[in-house]
């Protein structure tokens, strides 16, 4: 019984109880007992008016009282809070009564049920952080407290002075002081560069010495259609074109100056993302390497501002976009559904009315297609095998990035093919079940929802299960809502990319916090201040962006878009020299003119596939490649330059001088994983240690090959590690090295290694 739990505090009625020397679950004894009996006659009573009278008669109605759990001879404290529901701390003074008993209602048939019940979603996102300590994260964060950081001099202002800055940047009364509008204010999604004035620029009033910028889309968010996002895109770097004299030329392989990804939390630079909401993009200001570039937080839910955007697939719509809400049978559908069809597939109307028109596509489901990946687009299969367990739906296990994926045989393990699942129109946004598609209908404390509800949360917010009973599973997750206009959100970070810092305008478009316009015009604080840096347009009025044509020339470079013929296939043992070979998520990879092979732990090879296929911001010739071990993450070097990926998002190119490597080498033609998240690099007759974590080169380096490596020859043109033995390659052989650092074998690659007939 639930009253067995409840307990006075002995401060309310003056009377000292003993300390129970017993073990904590032992029920208390003693006066203790009568006072519970007594509270459980006040309890008892089925309205409140019933119970103060009870109050009154027995004196307590000006005594306060608090209600506390306590455990019983057979149960832990923490299992008695996990089955009857939080029992609150209550006290009533000055006539107030406040009694609440959540849960299950123990008291039977003298419990009047209540209406509603908040809960404690498990997973959910929770602060213990005060407003005080927010308020000093985010004026540390944007710069508040850096007055001077203009001329260099970084001195330190009060919080008081910093507020008041932050109330001036954002149009807020300048009071000083943390009051309820600047807290709420600091709540609100935003950009994550830090705030200036009016249309100034970033320091140095940074700008690109050419007026035609290159562009180029690295990875996609699976919120929407590939085709949806690039008009995004191309529509927020038209916002800019317009006023100015400059164009935007994409690229689809190579360097460009403005390099657009998505990422989730640390996706590869010194500035993480903070997951749903917050923070929804940043970008850097003009310059060399990662300078220019614009990333997303795939955490968001990206949109066109208004919903959903889902695009159909097959069907007999031609690709249109979901209608929400549509008719079928004569009930209305908000989402994508598998009603009228027996293989699970989802599909949706293209019209408001289905049942009249018959206009329908699939929607996006893994049981259709995967992204990215090595599988070439094929539906996952479930169940699969992966690290001896099984699975039944996507997964994010054995990731780090939060990318849903799913094998597509029945066993990756045997099989190591995998793909990224697509987003549903239902999927889930944050909870214990982030990517899950909502589960409709599901049951909630015994009530069966066919849409997502609010129930069981006191923040108003909708949310859903991701199995059919939340109460024996508790898995969720929070419903899409509207999401974040990619377009106005893009358009914004671009404006970084020129080299506009943020408006103190609330109108402007560099405003930092994001808000949905939709019909956008460009303020006149933006304008001024991308023609301060690049002029104003003359000449025609430009031509709106157009569909992709397969290829793009401008003075300097000829592009090709993905669509582009394969290359000529070549059989791998008909290769002379590969460019580099390394071991990839356990297949050793064979690099050579911007195709590889795969050859896995039995010997099977497989191949060629385009590199930009699988990871499109990477140059045709790759020099050298390693897998860091602790991380999963990719790097990849060419020239000069290195890229990491990190799943489907990647950072890069940056220079090797970033790295700590001296400006003349010229090129990484081998690198070997060590222990404790180092990595041997090998250029020339020399070779550095790299700390992966602080992407440094550890002091006293470099050291010469043959200081350390016996036996092999200093001028290898590829240096890998393949099942615990170091290959040396030049030309045609290798030198295999043991971890003792000898000498075991010497052989050909294409003979020894790939098992071809000839060398």
């Amino acid at each position: 019984d639930i009253l067995e739990h409840i307990n006075i505090d002995s401060t309310a009625t003056g009377t000292e109880h003993k300390e129970s020397k017993t073990d904590t679950c032992q029920p208390y004894e003693g006066e203790r007992e009568r006072e519970n009996r007594e509270l459980k006659a006040i309890l008892l009573p089925r309205n409140l008016q019933a119970a103060s009278d009870l109050l009154q008669r027995h004196h307590w109605k000006r005594k306060a009282i608090k209600l506390q759990v306590f455990p019983t001879p057979c149960k832990e404290p923490a299992d008695i809070f996990h089955n009857t529901g939080p029992l609150q701390f209550i006290r009533m003074r000055s006539g107030v009564v406040a009694l609440f008993i959540l849960g299950a209602c123990a008291l039977g048939a003298w419990c009047a049920p209540l209406n509603s019940v908040f809960v404690t979603f498990p997973g959910d996102i929770l602060t213990n952080k005060s407003d005080a300590e927010v308020a000093d994260d985010y004026l540390r964060q944007y710069g508040y407290f850096e007055t001077e950081r203009r001329s260099g001099l970084q001195s330190s202002v009060s919080t008081s002075k910093a507020l008041k800055m932050l109330q001036k940047q954002l149009g807020l009364e300048e009071t000083g002081e943390l009051d309820k509008p600047t807290i709420t204010a600091m709540k609100q999604p935003r950009c994550g560069v830090p705030d200036v004035r009016s249309y100034q620029t970033f320091a140095g009033d940074l700008k690109w010495d050419h007026n035609d910028v290159t562009y180029r889309i690295l990875n996609y968010s699976p919120d929407m259609d590939a085709s949806i996002i690039d008009d995004a895109f191309a529509r927020a770097f038209k916002v800019w074109s317009d006023v100015t004299p400059l164009t935007f030329t994409r690229l689809y392989d190579g360097v460009a100056d403005i390099m657009v990804s998505f990422g989730k939390k640390d996706h590869g630079d010194p500035y993480p993302f903070d997951g749903k909401d917050g923070l929804l993009a940043h970008a850097y200001p003009p310059g060399e390497g990662i300078q220019g570039d614009a990333h997303f937080d795939d955490d968001e839910f990206w949109t066109l501002g208004t919903g959903p955007v889902v695009k159909t697939y097959y069907g007999n719509a031609e690709g249109a976009l979901c209608h929400f809400p549509f008719l079928f049978e004569g009930k209305s559908y908000s989402t994508c559904t598998t009603e009228g069809r027996t293989d699970g597939l989802p599909w949706c109307s293209t019209t408001a009315n289905f049942d009249k028109d018959k206009k329908f596509g699939f929607c996006p489901s893994e049981l259709l297609y995967t992204t990215g990946g090595n599988s070439d687009g094929a539906p996952c299969v479930f169940p699969f095998v992966f690290l001896g367990d099984t699975y039944n739906s996507c997964t994010t296990e054995g990731r780090n990035d939060g990318y849903r994926w799913c094998s597509t045989t029945s066993s990756y393990d045997e099989d190591k093919k995998y793909g990224f699942c697509p987003n549903r129109d239902t999927t889930t946004i944050g909870g214990n079940s982030d990517g899950e598609p909502c589960h409709f209908p599901f049951t909630f404390q015994g009530k069966t929802y066919d849409s997502c509800t609010s129930e069981g949360r006191g923040d108003g917010k909708l949310w859903c299960a991701t199995t059919k009973n939340y109460d024996q599973d508790s898995k969720w997750g929070f419903c899409p809502d509207k999401g974040y206009s990619l377009f106005l959100v893009a358009a914004h970070e671009f404006g970084h990319a020129l080299g506009l810092d943020h408006s103190n305008i609330q109108e402007a478009l560099m405003f930092p916090m994001y808000s949905y316009v939709a019909d956008f015009s460009l303020h006149r604080d933006d304008i001024e201040g991308i023609q301060y840096l690049y002029g104003s347009r003359h000449g025609p009025e430009p031509t709106p962006p157009g569909p992709k044509t397969t290829t793009t020339t401008t003075t300097t470079t000829t592009t090709t878009t993905t669509s582009s013929p394969e290359p000529p296939s070549v059989e791998v043992c008909k290769v002379d020299k590969f460019d580099t070979i390394s071991e990839i998520r356990g297949d050793l990879h064979f690099f050579k003119d911007g195709q590889y092979w795969r050859m896995n732990s039995k010997g099977a090879i497989k191949g060629p596939y385009r590199i930009s296929d699988n990871w499109s911001a990477l140059p045709s010739i790759i020099d050298s490649a390693f897998e860091d071990p602790l991380t999963k993450r990719l790097y990849f070097f060419s020239g000069q330059r290195v890229w990491v990926y990190t799943g489907n998002s990647v950072v890069g190119p940056r220079s090797l001088e970033k790295l700590g490597l001296p400006g003349n080498v010229e090129r990484i033609e081998g690198a070997i994983t060590r222990k404790e998240g180092k990595v041997l690099l090998f250029s020339g007759e020399n070779f550095w240690r790299l700390d992966v974590k602080t992407q440094t080169i550890d002091k006293g380096y470099p050291h010469h090959i043959d200081q350390w490596f016996g036996g092999v020859p200093v001028d290898a043109h590829d240096v890998f590690l393949y099942k615990g033995h170091m290959y040396f390659c030049r030309d045609r052989f290798y030198w295999r090295m043991n971890s003792r650092r000898q000498v075991d074998r010497v052989g050909y690659i294409k003979y020894d290694v790939l098992k071809c007939s000839s060398v």
